[in-house]
């Protein structure tokens, strides 16, 4: 009997391990899995994040709540006296000889209030229009491209590095196992 028989567990298990090895590398190479499925991949990204953001009930919610609203009536308020004080009077010089202050701010709060039940049906409509439009997922396309296969690779080896540690070792040692196998299947016909 060859004592290098005893050599095939090893060779199987380096085997193994450099094949799950290149197998995964060979995603990140310059012409690699990645960067023939990465147009493709980007698209089918931003046309799944924009039915999950843009259909999102919770989005709605957030941008048509009362709270919205208030966190952008400070801005709002400050808009409304500007133009009922200043650019409306410059627009039509004549309001400013019949309306005072008590009727700007009569029209400053019919204003605000008209608003304010407006605000949810317009960004409902906001939001509609912008799934509609795609103009969401062309621009998470356009921002994926811009991701380097590089700068993919890092992040991927960053987050799943010691999974494919693992995974590198349970191939090997599967080879290992295999190749045991094998010693054993050519032990027992040589014996």
């Amino acid at each position: 009997m060859n004592n290098a028989l005893f050599l095939v567990p090893l060779i199987a298990a380096l085997a193994s391990w450099l094949m799950i090895r290149i197998s995964i590398r060979s995603i990140f190479w310059k012409n690699g899995l990645l960067a023939r499925v990465k147009g493709p991949l980007a698209a089918s990204i931003a046309s799944a994040l924009n039915k999950e953001i843009l259909n999102s009930s919770l989005l709605t919610q957030q941008l048509t709540s009362e709270k919205t609203l208030e966190n952008a009536m400070p801005v709002i308020e400050t808009h409304t006296d500007h133009f009922l004080n200043h650019k409306l009077k410059e627009a039509i010089p004549v309001i400013s000889m019949f309306v005072g202050e008590k009727i700007i701010s009569q029209l400053k709060e019919l204003f605000l209030q008209e608003l304010k039940e407006l605000f949810p049906s317009v960004m409902s409509q906001f939001i509609g229009n912008l799934s509609q439009s795609g103009s969401l997922e062309q621009e998470i396309v356009l921002k994926l491209h811009t991701i380097s296969i590089s700068a993919s690779r890092q992040l991927f080896y960053r987050r799943f590095g010691q999974s494919i540690r693992n995974i590198e070792f349970i191939f090997a040692a599967a080879g290992l196992v295999a190749g045991f196998i094998q010693l054993a299947i050519t032990l027992l016909i040589l014996a």
